[in-house]
């Protein structure tokens, strides 16, 4: 029903891609800040452990 909701009230701006390189996955972004880059949490926790590798790495 939300996504009925901001096709309505003609809010695209609220879809976006998921920012991993290797991911075709699609964001609805309901937060109030518009902050959500990523599809799931799969794709949130592997940006995450990537973040954190290249952190050690250096």
């Amino acid at each position: 029903m939300a996504m009925i909701d901001v096709i309505r009230a003609d809010e695209m701006s609220r879809f976006d891609r998921c920012a991993m390189d290797d991911c075709t996955g699609v964001v609805f972004d309901l937060s109030r800040n518009r902050s959500r880059k990523y599809c799931s949490t799969t794709c949130t926790n592997r940006a995450a452990v990537a973040a954190y590798r290249a952190r050690q790495s250096e």
